[in-house]
């Protein structure tokens, strides 16, 4: 009886831990590459980026820079933010937009199979782009860049035919009257330049929402 008794329990423990390990989520890995789409809300220009450009329920992006893992295995991100194109390390970035409770409003973006191929000559020419000067001005096409333009101009330096974003005309008005809004119209006169309103370009909800891309983790609701 004692015998029975004991392969009961061994039965009934088995079952248990087999249960317990298959609820269990393996753990989130960042692979080179990723896209990591960033909600700042820390300054008015990020407010005003987001408010032009839209984005998710919850969230709306207004930077993105994109996973790079050295030989040495740190994780760094390469982005462009305001004193140029950089790396940072993934703590950093991952710590500018911190909530009250310790998470982060960040979600991660992984290109589809057929682009895989593109990352190691992308990030290879980003490096190259290091100490580059940021573009307040958001033209595409000189030797400054704001941070979706540098992840769209790594990808397309390489030449190929097939793009993984795509430009759109960009607009600086609000969608509900269609007037420029007056944070754009200060902050362009301040610069001497016209608005560029219409001009090509992308932004980081637009490139969220990519086909060619899987968003496969956010650290808000790990």
């Amino acid at each position: 009886m004692s015998f029975l008794r004991i392969l009961i329990v061994l039965v009934l423990s088995a079952q248990f831990i087999g249960c317990h390990n298959l609820q269990k989520k393996p753990r989130f890995t960042l692979e080179k590459g990723d896209l990591l789409f960033q909600d700042l809300d820390s300054d008015s220009i990020s407010d005003a980026i987001e408010s032009v450009t839209g984005g998710a329920k919850d969230l709306s992006f207004s930077h993105v820079g994109i996973v790079d893992i050295k030989s040495n295995g740190d994780t760094v991100v390469l982005e462009a933010i305001s004193k140029g194109v950089t790396y940072t390390t993934l703590q950093s970035f991952l710590e500018r937009s911190s909530t009250a409770d310790k998470k982060f409003k960040v979600e991660v973006g992984r290109l589809n199979p057929e682009f895989k191929s593109f990352i190691d000559k992308a990030l290879e020419a980003g490096e190259k782009l290091i100490g580059k000067p940021y573009d307040a001005i958001y033209v595409m096409g000189d030797s400054s860049y704001y941070c979706s333009e540098l992840i769209y101009d790594i990808f397309a330096s390489k030449g190929d035919s097939m793009e993984v974003f795509q430009l759109n005309p960009m607009t600086f008005k609000d969608a509900n009257s269609g007037d420029f809004l007056p944070f754009w119209i200060a902050y362009y006169k301040n610069l001497g330049v016209e608005i560029p309103e219409g001009k090509p370009g992308l932004n980081p909800n637009g490139m969220h929402q990519s086909p060619n891309i899987e968003i496969v983790f956010s650290y808000l609701r790990q």
